[in-house]
C-alpha cells in the first residue's frame, strides 16, 4: 500500500488519468444500461389468487371477477 501511495505522489497525473477513466467508463456503462420499471411486452395472462371461505364459484365470479 505504501508503494502505491509513493508512486502516486511521484506521478500525480496518473491519479487524474485513473479518475477520468473511471468517470468516462461509468458514464458509458450508465448510458448503455437497459432497464425498465415495467416489462416491455404486455402480459396476456393474469393470475389472481383469492381466499373467500364458504363462497361458491359463482359467488367468487360475481363478487371478485365481474365488473358491476
Amino acid at each position: 500500500m505504501k508503494s502505491i501511495i509513493t508512486h502516486f505522489i511521484k506521478f500525480p497525473v496518473a491519479v487524474n488519468v485513473i479518475i477520468l477513466a473511471i468517470v468516462v467508463l461509468g458514464a458509458f456503462g450508465m448510458l448503455s444500461l437497459k432497464s425498465s420499471f415495467f416489462p416491455l411486452q404486455d402480459s396476456k395472462f393474469i393470475d389472481i389468487t383469492i381466499s373467500y371461505p364458504g363462497a361458491s364459484p359463482e359467488e367468487m365470479e360475481e363478487g371478485v371477477v365481474l365488473k358491476n
